[in-house]
Order: C-alpha cells, then sequence, then structure tokens
C-alpha cells in the first residue's frame, strides 16, 4: 500500500506522453492524501484545457472536501492552432490566464500543491516565476505532458525544455507509460 510519507515535503512530478494517465495518477495521490486527512492544507491548480478530441482533462476534487481549486478557461493550443502563429497567440494567452491564478494562489495559504498539466503554463510561460509559485508551498505533485504526440514546433521545443528543467529539480519523477 503507497504512503504520502514518501510525497510529503517532497516535489514530486508525473510525466508521460498523451493518455499515459498522468492525470489519474496525479488523482489517485490527490485521494491519497484526502484519505489520510489533508484537505484542508490542498491547493489544486488544474491548467488543463477540457478533452479534446480525447486528449487531456480537468481534475474534479470531490466536493465534499476543504480544498481550494483554482481553474479556468484554458486553450489546448496544438490542437486548436489554426498555424504556428496563432498556436502561439493561444500559448501566451493562456500564460496571462495562468498568471492571473498565480496571484490568487499567493492570496491563500496551503503546504500541499497539485498541479494539473504545468506544460500549458511552460508554452509561454517563465520557468522562474512557477518556481516562484511551487518553493510557497512544502509539497508539490505535478504532472506534465513529456512524450512523442506532437509535431515538432517551436512551442513543444520550449515544453520539452523547461519539463527537462523541473525534472531535474524535483525529489521524485513519474513516468507514466502507454
Amino acid at each position: 500500500m503507497e504512503s504520502i510519507d514518501q510525497f510529503l515535503n517532497k516535489r514530486t512530478l508525473i510525466i508521460g506522453d498523451v493518455n499515459s494517465g498522468k492525470t489519474e495518477r496525479t488523482f489517485q495521490l490527490l485521494r491519497l492524501f484526502l484519505k489520510a486527512g489533508y484537505a484542508k492544507k490542498i491547493f489544486l491548480l488544474d491548467l488543463a484545457p477540457g478533452s479534446i478530441d480525447g486528449i487531456g482533462r480537468k481534475m474534479t476534487p470531490p466536493p465534499d472536501k476543504d480544498i481550494i481549486c483554482l481553474t479556468s478557461s484554458i486553450s489546448a493550443p496544438r490542437l486548436s492552432g489554426k498555424d504556428e502563429y496563432h498556436t502561439m497567440k493561444l500559448a501566451k494567452e493562456n500564460a496571462q490566464t495562468i498568471e492571473k491564478l498565480f496571484i490568487k494562489l499567493h492570496q491563500q495559504r496551503r503546504e500541499i500543491l497539485f498541479v494539473n498539466d504545468v506544460t500549458l503554463y511552460f508554452h509561454a510561460g517563465h520557468f522562474k516565476r512557477l518556481l516562484e509559485i511551487l518553493n510557497n508551498f512544502s509539497t508539490q505533485i505535478i504532472n506534465a505532458y513529456y512524450g512523442k504526440s506532437f509535431a515538432d514546433s517551436e512551442l513543444t521545443r520550449r515544453e520539452k525544455k523547461l519539463t527537462q528543467d523541473l525534472m531535474k529539480i524535483c525529489d521524485h519523477v513519474i513516468t507514466m507509460t502507454t
């Protein structure tokens, strides 16, 4: 049986390709923390777009729990962009939307942070800004796309590099396989 002790006071990153189970694994860990009585200490920052063609999904915490959940309308740039320019425009709009969530996140104190789909911020956001946010929490469980499903592009290369940078500073990296 898995214990939250291996995740407490650590930075854990769950990576994998499209539909490899990253969000489900993150949700399993969230349920583990809830079962252990940590609901009032948890922030869920959901950066995932809604599902498009079966790709991506938001996390919905149980309604009876005291989790604070922040999310917004996020685009899936590679799936909905008409061309490279439009894709980058959507990515920049996402980064601005996520920055507003960071401000709200900073206004309330919690110890544990779950982040669903950090790679949507990596498309056009600032790595140092993300670290400032992460460092406000003693325990962080984050998931990120890291795969080969999307064609090579500026956005894909940036996302991959920043995910690799995050991997280097994590205590645990869990790789999901399809």
